[in-house]
């Protein structure tokens, strides 16, 4: 088995709009993900988390100049799942072995809970549940 390389594409601290609606994903962010295929405008992908569990998301991309990405199918129940709220930090990775590099390689993703003391963010711990 070859060496393993995880790479962290990017991580945001969360918003209302994330956690009661969809995620939003910085444009810049776009190419960590595969490639969209000519007039494709969603693809799934799965992500695995601190525990090993896959996730299955859909990214979507607005038609035209700006993008635009959001992950929208698949977030809630994670959002759910994992009691994210505002402020938490998800973190998403990319990681390849020698044998996946022409596959691309997997996604991880990673939640950082917010520790607050009167409302202020004193640090992040890690989710585990």
């Amino acid at each position: 088995m070859g060496k393993t390389n995880e790479k962290c594409l990017f991580s945001k601290t969360l918003t209302k709009t994330d956690i009661n609606n969809k995620f939003s994903v910085k444009s810049k962010s776009l190419a960590s993900f595969p490639p969209f295929g000519a007039q494709t405008y969603a693809q799934d992908f799965n992500a695995e988390d601190e525990e090993g569990k896959k996730w299955l998301f859909r990214l979507i991309i607005r038609k035209g100049k700006h993008k635009k990405p959001v992950i929208s199918a698949g977030w809630r129940s994670f959002v759910r799942q994992k009691k994210l709220k505002i402020d938490d930090k998800v973190l998403f990775f990319k990681e390849q072995n020698e044998a996946e590099i022409a596959t691309g390689g997997k996604y991880k993703i990673k939640v950082q809970k917010a520790v607050k003391v009167f409302k202020a963010i004193m640090g992040y711990v890690p989710c585990m549940g």
